[in-house]
């Protein structure tokens, strides 16, 4: 289950969405990074990927009245119903943000996982987030704030930090 919140109206301003050059960017970065040998002697990272989200809480206002169809064929009229609904579902998007974190020590990765599973980061990526901006542009309607950090992610990076240390640490 991904930690949500839902936030009284008026709620969050995520900024326009980025160009796709730059995930694709980093997404190379990232294989020529992970490819290398690494020198056992220096200190090694581990990169996790925090992913953030904002919604709307509900939708059926947005949709109730707007999805109709005049069409005689239940199949062609539930065809058009489902693409008016998308295409609103659709128009609806607030937009989400894609960050690679880096961490070099163990003790920063454990505490930065510990924030994710208790909830604090939510709460405080919430108040990054869900500005003044934001809630204006929504008006009167609720927002959640989604948060996802990937364990495996997580456990893998862990592992290598553990390997780091005990490298640095054996005599």
């Amino acid at each position: 289950p991904h930690p949500s919140l839902c936030c009284p109206p008026g709620g969050p301003q995520l900024g326009p969405k980025r160009p796709g050059r730059a995930r694709s960017l980093l997404g190379n970065q990232r294989k020529r990074r992970k490819s290398a040998t690494p020198d056992p002697k220096e200190k090694q990272t581990c990169d996790i990927r925090l992913r953030v989200r904002a919604e709307y809480c509900q939708h059926d206002s947005a949709l109730h009245g707007n999805v109709f169809s005049n069409k005689q064929d239940p199949l062609e009229r539930q065809f058009e119903r489902f693409n008016q609904a998308n295409t609103i579902l659709k128009s609806r998007d607030l937009g989400s943000i894609i960050c690679d974190i880096k961490f070099s020590e163990l003790t920063y990765l454990d505490a930065f996982w510990r924030d994710y599973i208790n909830g604090s980061l939510l709460e405080a990526l919430k108040g990054v987030f869900i500005t003044d901006s934001l809630k204006q542009a929504v008006g009167h309607e609720a927002i959640k704030l989604l948060v996802n950090v990937d364990e495996e992610d997580y456990e893998l990076g862990r592992q290598k930090l553990l390997r780091n240390l005990m490298l640095h640490t054996a005599p």
